[in-house]
């Protein structure tokens, strides 16, 4: 994904002369070594380290510095638009986990994220919105999830963008599944999809 995301943006002027995108090809390189799905070398699940929990404290330099170094990046230059890229073992479908439910979430807010998600619908064939997670109940939304905090934080749409393991069901490939080409073609959809959600942005501000 993250490859064909990067070669669009190198090759493509008409991207980097609308917006400014800021990429982590790889948020857990010393975990994904490890062969850890979920967590960084030192056991920390990445995707839950994004706000305190109780007396949980997070992100920390010591348990999930990869978390606390992007975190504050973001807080320096602020976030018009986020995607977290995942994998889902079990679901065969490309789909976005979104922020339906974090505290204060506003019409307005929602109203983009249903703009972009008609976006990337429009933009790639192998992606989908009937299969997907259960959505949060109103102010119940987990804010250590990455997206949920980006969103709350920001005020911005912010999702996660889940991939299948196997194959997608709305568009399959029974010989090769859900491939590395595909992955690469999916990321080179979405910044057509970044495109088209562009001016949407524009008319918020």
């Amino acid at each position: 994904f993250a490859e064909g995301l990067l070669d669009r943006l190198l090759t493509d002027s008409r991207a980097l002369a609308r917006a400014t995108f800021r990429v982590v090809p790889n948020m857990n390189p010393d975990g994904a070594i490890k062969g850890h799905l979920r967590t960084n070398a030192g056991g920390a699940n990445l995707n839950r380290e994004w706000a305190p929990t109780g007396d949980y404290i997070a992100p920390t330099l010591e348990r999930s510095p990869e978390v606390a170094a992007v975190l504050s990046k973001m807080d320096e230059v602020g976030v018009d638009l986020f995607l977290d890229i995942h994998g889902d073992e079990e679901t065969p479908a490309n789909f976005f986990a979104g922020f339906e439910g974090i505290p204060g979430v506003s019409e307005e807010q929602l109203a983009q994220f249903f703009l972009f998600r008609e976006a990337m619908t429009s933009s790639s064939p192998d992606f989908q919105t009937e299969l997907g997670y259960s959505l949060d109940e109103p102010g119940e939304a987990n804010l250590a999830v990455c997206n949920n905090q980006i969103a709350h934080r920001f005020g911005c749409v912010a999702v996660t963008f889940e991939q299948p393991f196997k194959d997608c069901w709305n568009n399959p490939d029974p010989v090769r599944g859900w491939s590395p080409e595909r992955a690469m073609r999916l990321g080179s959809d979405t910044v057509t999809a970044v495109l088209e959600f562009i001016p949407s942005l524009a008319r918020v501000e």
